[in-house]
């Protein structure tokens, strides 16, 4: 179930109830999930700090050039079709970096809410942009954080599954569905390396050797 402030009330209470505890109305750390006049009000509620290791945010510079990005995917793609299943802290891991760079300074915005809060979670446990928009949300209930994607991020994000896609069909094409899982990366690699040998032309071809 997510947590909305329209629904936050009822979540409460259901926890609540599983839990055996008394119903309340009022959360007792002042928190109206989600209301924007509550971003700077600061409570007494505890919670754990952001990890930005796993959050996307902006940074000083990409993870590396949109050609290292494309072959890191495809190289990603020919992994899993070598093992027959997905890597999925692998695959998660790899569209953060690749989505990150268009994302919002997710870190500084939280920094210059805390500042105004005097460190204290705001009583809305959300976090927006100087425009409004909804960036980076703290889940009172699990102790999680959320960066709340922006459409640049989504846009990105679709862009990463179709080269990985993209490449898994190229590969299930050349050796097969039945190949997934058996088919070696190493195979992978030298049938690559033959094929950029006979296509390209003086100085070009080969393929870059990225660890995901």
């Amino acid at each position: 179930m997510q947590i909305t402030r329209d629904n936050y009330s009822s979540y409460a209470k259901l926890v609540q109830q599983m839990g055996g505890g008394k119903l309340s109305s009022v959360d007792k750390y002042g928190t109206d999930y989600g209301n924007f006049s509550l971003r700077f009000t600061p409570t007494d509620r505890p919670f754990t700090k952001p990890n930005w290791d796993e959050i996307m945010t902006k940074r000083d510079k990409p993870a590396m050039s949109e050609e290292e990005f494309s072959e890191s995917i495809k190289e990603l793609a020919r992994k899993d079709f070598a093992n027959g299943d997905r890597n999925h802290s692998a695959y998660r891991k790899l569209c953060m970096k690749y989505c990150e760079t268009v994302s919002p300074d997710r870190k500084a915005i939280y920094d210059d809410s805390m500042k105004k809060t005097g460190g204290k979670m705001n009583g809305a446990c959300m976090f927006w942009d100087s425009k409004g928009n909804k960036t980076l949300s703290y889940n009172p209930e699990s102790g999680n954080w959320k960066a709340i994607s922006t459409e640049e991020e989504t846009a990105r994000a679709r862009a990463f599954n179709s080269i990985y896609n993209d490449e898994l069909k190229r590969l299930t094409k050349e050796y097969g569905e039945k190949a997934k899982g058996t088919v070696s990366l190493k195979q992978i690699h030298d049938d690559l390396g033959a094929s950029a040998k006979t296509n390209s032309t003086a100085g070009t071809g080969g393929t870059i050797d990225i660890t995901v």
